[in-house]
């Protein structure tokens, strides 16, 4: 299991010491969001970081903080996209990027650590905002299953090519945080849910997300089997939509549905 267990074992302690059928969707929601919550807080953690290291001209620092900071926020893009799309827009703008951490990265991988003193405040300011934003926050079920089944499709779709991260190599770093949050997600608040409606399917993508999460444990991104994540991402999340009607939730709609 992935080290994501240990992260939220408080959290899904619950799902296990009470009656199954004291555990709600809506509850496993609030069980989420300490999830988000300390990961926005890493995020930021290693965007002042980062700044610092801009400001001591410490290239090797800069690049370790910004990979640092990149972790905490690709874990909650199971929410940023769908629940927050202005501070997904101005943090993770990809490609061709001009504010956010693409826009740093190109620089600062590129040993231009003094192109991205502006855009690492701006960093910093923006994603300080969000954390502020999302502390304030009631996650719905609804929501929840949209955005989680939106990021399964993006890791096979699109990140599964390996190009989200190319000047600092860590596209796999970034699929490997966003399966973390799938597995998140889908565990604390839709798992106990179907599990008792559909035990088949539960076990299914159960299964399915395991098998994910080994498929972008690699060390790095030459290594990744592209073929295998993007039919594996892709599976993840029509077995999500399958799920949606037991759960009494609306089907998502995926990015290249009609």
């Amino acid at each position: 299991m992935s080290r994501m267990i240990c992260c939220v074992a408080v959290f899904a302690a619950a799902l296990f010491v009470a009656p199954v059928h004291a555990q709600s969707m809506r509850e496993g929601a609030k069980n989420y969001k300490p999830f988000i919550v300390e990961n926005a807080g890493k995020a930021l953690a290693g965007a002042k970081e980062l700044q610092a290291a801009v400001k001591a001209k410490d290239v090797k620092a800069a690049r370790d903080a910004w990979i640092k900071s990149r972790r905490g926020w690709e874990a909650m893009e199971t929410v940023t996209a769908e629940l927050f799309p202005h501070y997904d827009k101005v943090v993770d703008t990809w490609p061709d990027a001009k504010q956010g951490y693409h826009a740093i990265e190109a620089a600062l991988f590129a040993g231009k650590i003094d192109e991205v003193a502006k855009p690492t405040d701006k960093l910093v300011a923006d994603i300080a905002a969000f954390e502020k934003k999302v502390k304030g926050y009631r996650f719905t079920p609804q929501k929840l299953l949209d955005g989680t089944s939106k990021l399964a499709f993006e890791v096979g779709e699109s990140k599964s090519k390996g190009g989200e991260s190319p000047y600092a190599k860590t596209s796999h770093i970034d699929m490997q945080q966003n399966v973390e949050g799938i597995e998140a997600s889908w565990k604390l608040v839709f798992a106990p849910t179907l599990e008792k409606r559909d035990a088949d399917l539960a076990k299914i993508i159960h299964d399915k997300i395991e098998a994910l999460e080994k498929l972008v444990a690699v060390n790095d991104i030459k290594d990744l089997d592209q073929k295998k994540v993007h039919i594996g991402g892709e599976e993840l999340a029509a077995l999500m939509q399958q799920a949606a009607p037991k759960l009494k939730l609306k089907t998502t709609k995926l990015e290249d549905e009609d």
